[in-house]
């Protein structure tokens, strides 16, 4: 689900008066094998972090999750320094506003189509027709105003905004939208609920490959905890390569902390995440990657001031150290 409950130009107002407050607010947590991780919530895209979360606490890690709800939340958590490491890529907003913050690993890469009744296969033949966004400023509603500016832009989409997924979800089931922006959960979802009423008119997850979710934290405390992050690093590559052989393992996290998720349905929503590839068994953070989200950030009406590119705010270093050991 999208989880954006502010615009995401207002997002980064918050960071200012955040960062002002924190100054310069140290590690959460002093002790090298402690961390503090803060993120939306669980959801099929945080299934393989749930995996490695088990993993290091076998190997002696003590690291708390911390679901935090909305981005607002989560930003001001990082930008304070009540976190340890982060999860959303749209930390980059504190960064722009003086966190000092870098990316360390690749979450998942985007999650959201563009659906629309079966016919309605264009961006052109959008034209007319009601298209349903969170908001003008989330990063749902972004997605499908960029679209239609690179792609279409004579086209007069008849934007709707309707907050909530689920609720774009029952609109299109209802007819009361031609189209909308909805995650690959909920195209699970519409399609078993409705099949062959609906076709995706673009496929975000590959025609936008942006960042989602990316772990972040701040450089003392990578250097302060510099095993944690190495380890962090394994054993999420791990997972991500044996999640493709073995999608099972997400299904049996799913059904132990998704209990609103029909038992039934869990296994067609892990396949949907599986075939779009959205785990990067690379850990990501090609500087390609990031400059895309970047732009992509930066295209919302208020352009960063401080971050230009990847190398802002990616520190690569216990990646390709990984990597190479691999």
């Amino acid at each position: 689900m999208e989880g954006n409950t502010m615009k995401i130009a207002n997002l980064r107002g918050l960071c200012v008066a955040a960062i002002l407050a924190a100054g310069t607010a140290g590690a959460a947590h002093a002790a090298e094998t402690e961390a503090v991780f803060g993120f939306s919530g669980w959801s099929v895209g945080y299934l393989p972090t749930a995996i490695a979360l088990d993993r290091l606490a076998e190997q002696g890690y003590d690291i708390k999750a911390v679901e935090l709800g909305g981005n607002s939340n989560q930003l001001q958590a990082a930008a304070t320094g009540a976190i340890d490491i982060s999860a959303i890529a749209q930390i980059l907003d504190a960064m722009d506003q003086g966190l000092d913050s870098k990316f360390f690993l690749a979450g998942n890469s985007n999650e959201f189509l563009l659906v629309s009744t079966t016919g309605l296969n264009s961006c052109e033949s959008l034209d007319g027709k009601s298209l349903g966004i969170h908001s003008v400023g989330s990063f749902v509603g972004q997605l499908a105003l960029q679209y239609l500016a690179a792609n279409c832009p004579g086209t007069n989409a008849n934007v709707t905004v309707i907050e909530g997924s689920e609720n774009r979800l029952a609109a299109l089931i209802a007819g009361q939208l031609d189209s909308s922006v909805i995650d690959l959960q909920d195209w699970t979802l519409l399609n078993a609920k409705m099949p062959g009423k609906f076709e995706i008119t673009s496929d975000f997850t590959s025609s936008m490959p942006i960042m989602r979710a990316a772990f972040a934290a701040r450089p003392d405390f990578i250097a302060s905890h510099e095993k944690l992050v190495t380890d962090w690093v394994k054993v999420h590559l791990d997972v991500y390569q044996e999640l493709y052989e073995n999608p099972q393992i997400l299904t049996d996290k799913g059904l132990e902390l998704l209990d609103e998720i029909d038992p039934q349905v869990l296994p067609q929503l892990v396949d949907a995440f599986v075939k779009a590839k959205i785990w990067p068994v690379d850990g990501g953070l090609s500087e390609a990657s990031v400059q895309e989200t970047i732009d992509f950030f930066n295209n919302d009406g208020e352009p960063f001031q401080t971050v230009k590119k990847a190398a802002d705010v990616v520190d690569r270093t216990i990646l390709d150290k990984a990597l190479a050991d691999r």
